[in-house]
């Protein structure tokens, strides 16, 4: 039997879903009445509706609101059993006064939900808990995710999460737990070396204090319920290049020298690197300086003239930050693309993938940003880190190619990638 359609707003919604949706996204006042409660029950369940005869076990209750919330919204109807019967609630206060309290401590973000009581002529009362996708996603305090498909939910598998990231809020990628992740897979060294920088009194470091629980205290990790797991950020920060190569394999660099202007030109060397971003850091430099001439000040009119052939002039300052920005500031959530540096004749292009859509790029005239990562940013702009990066951002790498090669680079926001293009001096 399908579910009738109802009026809002002055247009009825068409199908089940834009029904549900639009139940979803209503106005916080607005209540639900007993004809709209009844034409979810008599839909059943699907991808947006879940019943519950009563209210038990919290932690599956938690479960099912966060696959909903992860996969756009929905509703759990209290009262109601599986062959869409009306029981009734005895106690709906109590259970509405549970579920916020559930929604609010066991996930993170918490849900927001809207709640409704719906009394019936024969006295029973029917509880509706309605969730949307505007804060996902939402994990629980395990660190899990979970998603609806059709009836009935599931834990997202890691490119499932990462997809979820890049759906809703790839800012917060940076903060998702690797459960397939060791510390195994950890650089203990490069994480103490950058402890031991920070702290200059060793005296004041618990001994014997483990590299997870060090990681948990500077949001690297996180303690699941069973342990603890690294986070994006963690891996990408301090990992192994085993271990990225086979469990994050997204976070590779391809760099290109061309023997010309533009991409059609035959390559005179191609490379993939894959590793921490120190590591990546500092072989993306090794790279462009068997090719190119980085340096601070900019060349003289004799360096440029004396030879027609010679080695291209790049203001080290402006390619070092937009590698720096390539390696902070990515979508480590996209599947199966990494960054690419392409080194021609006369330029340099750096891609960026999965950025741009966030980006406003008139804001970055006004060296305005809300960049993503800001966790992997604080570490990669820290001494303590290891690499030399340099202050200002983007409106200083403009600044110095304007200086240096006497024009600004290009810089272009695509639906899908953020790409700047420094040209060499002339």
């Amino acid at each position: 039997m399908s579910r009738k359609k109802i009026r809002r707003r002055g247009w009825p919604p068409e199908t089940e879903r834009s029904l549900h949706a639009h139940l979803t996204m209503r106005d916080e006042g607005r209540t639900l009445d007993r004809r709209e409660v009844l034409d979810l029950v008599r839909g059943g369940e699907d991808s947006e509706v879940e019943f519950k005869v009563r209210y038990s076990n919290p932690e599956r209750i938690a479960a099912e609101i966060l696959a909903l919330a992860n996969s756009g919204g929905g509703a759990i109807l209290f009262g109601v059993s599986d062959t869409c019967r009306i029981e009734g609630l005895d106690d709906a206060e109590r259970v509405e006064a549970e579920l916020r309290e559930l929604c609010a401590t066991a996930m993170s973000p918490p849900v927001h939900p809207y709640i409704n009581k719906v009394a019936f002529d024969s006295g029973k009362r029917v509880l509706v808990l309605e969730v949307d996708d505007r804060r996902a996603p939402h994990a629980a305090r395990d660190g899990k995710y979970y998603i609806r498909i059709g009836s009935t939910k599931r834990e997202a598998d890691s490119q499932e999460v990462a997809e979820l990231f890049h759906r809703y809020n790839a800012d917060r990628y940076e903060q998702v737990p690797l459960q397939d992740v060791s510390f195994d897979d950890i650089d203990d060294a490069g994480v103490w070396s950058y402890i031991r920088a920070v702290v200059s009194d060793e005296s004041r470091l618990p001994k014997g204090l483990p590299t997870a629980m060090a990681m948990t205290d500077m949001r690297l990790a996180v303690m699941t319920a069973d342990d603890y797991a690294p986070t994006v950020a963690g891996l990408v920060l301090f990992g192994q290049s085993r271990a990225m190569e086979q469990s994050f394999p997204r976070s590779q660099v391809t760099l290109t020298r061309f023997a010309g202007q533009d991409a059609s030109a035959p390559v005179i060397e191609q490379a993939t690197f894959i590793g921490n971003l120190a590591s990546l850091y500092w072989r993306i430099e090794g790279f462009l300086t068997r090719y190119a001439d980085l340096q601070d000040a900019p060349p003289t009119r004799r360096e440029l003239t004396q030879d027609p052939n010679a080695r291209a002039f790049y203001s080290r300052p402006a390619v070092m930050e937009a590698v720096t920005n390539a390696l902070a500031h990515r979508d480590y959530g996209v599947r199966n693309e990494g960054a690419r540096v392409r080194l021609y004749d006369r330029r340099l292009e750096i891609i960026n993938p999965a950025v741009g859509k966030r980006i406003w790029r008139s804001a970055i005239d006004y060296g305005v940003s809300h960049p993503n990562n800001p966790t992997i940013k604080s570490f990669l702009k820290n001494p303590a880190y290891g690499v030399t990066t340099y202050a200002g951002g983007l409106p200083m790498a403009r600044r110095e190619t304007l200086r240096f090669a006497r024009r600004e680079p290009k810089i272009t926001v695509l639906p899908h990638e953020f790409r700047i293009e420094l040209p060499a001096a002339s």
